[in-house]
This record gives C-alpha cells, sequence and structure tokens, in this order.
C-alpha cells in the first residue's frame, strides 16, 4: 500500500511537509472533498498533562515563524509481510500558507546489500530502491508527477480547503496546527521530553484521518520545534513509512536567480510529460460550466522573431511580450565581463525565424560568476 503526498499546509511548519507532503491519502480526491463534520467523534477538546500543554504551545508559536521552509528528506518504507524495506531520498520545499513540493529518488542498492531491520528468521529485511516520484502544490492544484513514465496527474484542491483551511486535510498535525484543534482530531501522548528530544504519539479520532494511518510519531529538535524524523504506522498495522530530515532551512532567500530563471519549486515544467486523465478546472471556481459555442478557427499570422542577442533580459523580455510572444529565460555560461551579467546571447528560435502569437521564445543569458551555484 503506498501512501500519496499531501503537500498541503496550514501557515505553519513544513519540515513535516515533506512528510505530510508524502502522504496524500489513497484516495486522493476523496481526501480533499471530504466534509470533517461526518464520520468523526465529537470534538471535545482533550485534557492533557501540563508538560505536553506547553510543548504544543511553544511549538506553535515557533511554527507560525516559518514562511518558507526547505531541505532533505531520507525515506524508508518497511513492508513486515513481504520483509523487505525500501529506501528513498529526496528534497522537500514548503512556502505559506499552502504552496509545497516534494523530490523523492529510489536510492542506488547495493548489491547484497541488506536493511538493518531483523526479520523473525535471524536475518534481516531484503533492501530495495523507493519508487522515483515528484509531488508538487501550487495552493490551487495538486501535480502528481511519474519521473519513469514521464506523465503526470493534475488534482484541483476546492476553495475550502486553500490556505490556512488546508489544515482539514490529512496529518495536519505534522505542521505544528494550533494546540486546540490538535486536541480536538488527535489522542497525543508525550513519550519523550529531554533537552535533546521530544517524541509526541498521535493517534487520529476521525475515520477519515484513521483512513490514512493508525498512528504517528514525531521527533522534534526542542531548540527549534522542527520536526527532525516522523514514523508512520499504516492502518494495516504491518507496514510503517519513516522520514528523516537534514539540512532544513527556514525563510531561505531564493536571491534574483530565484525569479530570473523562473526556478519556482512550485511551478512545474513539464513540457516532455504526458498529462494522464482530464484536464480538470480548479475545483469550487464555476458552479456549473456551460458549453462554449464553437467557432470557425481564425488563421494566425505568423511574425519574424527578433534578434535579442546582446539585449538585457528586461528588455528583451518586454520587446517580445509586446509584440505577443511569450518568453522563457534560462541560465547559461558564466559572464566574462561584468556588463555581460544577463545579457542574452541566444535565443530559440532563432532571429529571423518566424513564428506565432503566444508561442515561446527562450532566451539563454550569461549569469553572474561571483553567485554560488545552489543560488543560482
Amino acid at each position: 500500500m503506498k501512501l500519496k503526498p499531501v503537500l498541503l499546509q496550514s501557515a505553519l511548519v513544513f519540515t513535516c511537509c515533506a512528510a505530510a507532503g508524502l502522504l496524500l491519502s489513497n484516495q486522493l480526491s476523496q481526501a480533499l472533498g471530504q466534509q470533517p463534520a461526518a464520520n468523526q467523534e465529537p470534538e471535545v477538546e482533550q485534557q492533557l498533562p501540563a508538560a505536553l500543554e506547553k510543548i504544543l504551545e511553544n511549538w506553535e508559536r515557533e511554527s507560525a515563524k516559518i514562511e518558507k521552509l526547505e531541505g532533505n528528506h531520507l525515506r524508508r518504507e518497511y513492508d513486515d509481510v513481504f520483509q523487505i524495506e525500501k529506501k528513498s531520498e529526496g528534497r522537500f520545499y514548503y512556502e505559506q500558507p499552502d504552496k509545497g513540493r516534494i523530490d523523492i529518488a529510489g536510492m542506488k542498492i547495493p548489491e547484497g546489500a541488506k536493511s538493518d531491520k531483523p526479520n523473525d528468521k535471524g536475518d534481516f529485511y531484503a533492501l530495495k530502491p523507493g519508487q522515483d516520484e515528484r509531488w508538487i502544490c501550487d495552493g490551487k492544484r495538486i501535480f502528481s508527477i511519474d519521473e519513469n513514465e514521464k506523465k503526470y496527474e493534475v488534482f484541483p484542491i476546492p476553495l475550502e480547503r486553500r490556505g490556512v483551511n488546508i489544515m482539514e486535510g490529512p496529518l495536519p498535525f505534522l505542521f505544528g496546527m494550533p494546540a486546540k484543534v490538535a486536541k480536538q482530531r488527535y489522542y497525543l501522548k508525550l513519550l519523550v521530553n529531554t533537552p535533546e528530544q521530544i517524541i509526541i504519539a498521535a493517534k487520529p479520532r476521525r475515520r477519515a484521518d484513521a483512513a490514512n494511518y493508525r498512528e504517528a510519531k514525531i521527533k522534534l529538535n526542542p531548540k527549534t520545534y522542527l520536526p527532525e524524523a516522523v514514523q508512520l504506522i499504516h492502518p494495516s498495522g504491518n507496514q510503517s513509512t519513516v522520514y528523516i530530515f537534514s539540512n532544513v532551512v527556514a525563510n531561505k532567500n531564493r536571491g534574483i536567480l530565484g525569479g530570473i530563471f523562473g526556478k519556482d519549486p512550485f511551478t512545474p515544467d513539464l513540457d516532455d510529460y504526458r498529462l494522464e486523465g482530464k484536464v480538470v478546472a480548479v475545483a469550487g471556481e464555476e458552479k456549473v460550466q456551460r458549453p462554449v459555442p464553437k467557432a470557425a478557427p481564425v488563421q494566425q499570422a505568423a511574425f519574424k522573431v527578433p534578434n535579442m542577442v546582446g539585449h538585457n533580459y528586461k528588455s528583451a523580455e518586454a520587446l517580445l511580450q509586446k509584440m505577443g510572444f511569450q518568453t522563457k529565460v534560462w541560465p547559461g555560461d558564466p559572464a566574462e565581463e561584468p556588463r555581460l551579467i544577463y545579457q542574452v546571447y541566444e535565443q530559440v528560435p532563432v532571429p529571423g525565424a518566424t513564428a506565432k502569437k503566444g508561442q515561446t521564445v527562450h532566451l539563454k543569458l550569461y549569469i553572474d560568476p561571483n553567485i554560488p551555484k545552489d543560488k543560482r
């Protein structure tokens, strides 16, 4: 059984969006559309020990300071029936209130390598690579991207579930949801409380949540209140998933190149991917879809693409867009002189080629050699 990513967030911690971001329920469209009032116990606030109450209060306060979060993750999936462990790794991104991304790649397993989890025969679980996946939530839609097959699906998010209301989705407690809401939705227990670590166990009170996981254990850093690891016990009880987070950075400025080269982690580049299923309008924005009358095809005129080589990218984009073209800029070679930084030195279609309005002109720019590669 594979748990799909949520990549949905309240305005709180996303470190676990790498975990909760990995956990959209198997019934994705159903999970997004469920009404929380159904199939749940009365939300009577739980009475907790003073130490746990204080931890929830601190977690909520510290989480509210985070606007952006990114880092690395290691995922270990255990199947106790077939005695197999699958290992994956990747990177995650979060931006409040409801944008998230998780990249997952199966790890290369050396021949003969085994898990460190013992089996019931005195040996160890077999070790295999996990599946390559990518999940992106732009606040309105969730993109499920299959890297091996080069295909993707798109799921709309209802209007009432966007922004901070997305905490009604699966596993919102991982984001540091308000303490009062956490106590209403989960049975909470403090397992470990030391200066080195805090471990909280959470069991869902709602049937909708219980359909996704039986229990979760969250390991928090007492200094930052960022989750360092999360263990999820699947509903069957014989499967579990562990997420371990590292190199987590809060409120990182992605720099000028993040804007110039379109490196927005929440905008997928799917030019070479095949869309599976039907393109669905964003849920909730139109109550009634009326048929559009067919119109006679319009013959579009073709124009010669001007030569933008040698122009600054801003003036090049402004001119092309004024002519009706779309533009996309790409990082190229380091500039040999300061005056060349962000100057166009190559374009597709080439200067003088014919193109129609709306077509994209790709511009390659000289980059600033003084900016580190990881910030370009």
